[in-house]
């Protein structure tokens, strides 16, 4: 796969998850598959566990993967995450991931979604006082 981010891209996109994980106790990640799925939110789930998303103490773990050949992406948040935030909430981040994917600003789209998750993710789970990271911050290319 020829990588969808550059080394100092994809520097740029873990030093945002790092800074929006530093509010919030939750966890986020980003995976970038070129594989072809035609299910593309199975093989989504398939990875959050993969990546043990599901494992972390207040359930609270967002994952953005990216379907490079697809031009597709899914957004997916733990059953701490749904049962805090609207529907409607994914709806604005995948509305703006796609206007910036479109344009092909891949590392303001996932800057901005990555900021939009922390910052909702501080407001419900605000840093707890040993707020160690559960999760590796690197993005997951296959």
């Amino acid at each position: 796969m020829k990588d969808f981010l550059a080394p100092e891209e994809e520097q740029t996109v873990v030093d945002q998850i790092r800074c929006a994980e530093a509010q919030t106790s939750g966890e986020i990640r980003v995976a970038i598959t070129s594989a072809w799925y035609f299910r593309l939110e199975r093989h989504a789930w398939k990875l959050f566990h993969r990546l043990e998303m599901d494992r972390t103490k207040n359930h609270n773990g967002a994952l953005i993967v990216l379907f490079t050949r697809r031009r597709r992406f899914v957004v997916l948040g733990d059953s701490g995450i749904a049962g805090k935030i609207a529907p409607e909430y994914w709806q604005e981040i995948t509305r703006e991931l796609s206007e910036l994917l479109r344009e092909n600003r891949k590392v303001e789209a996932l800057s901005s979604a990555i900021r939009t998750l922390g910052d909702t993710m501080a407001r419900h789970w605000p840093p707890e006082e040993e707020n160690r990271d559960e999760l590796s911050n690197k993005i997951l290319q296959e």
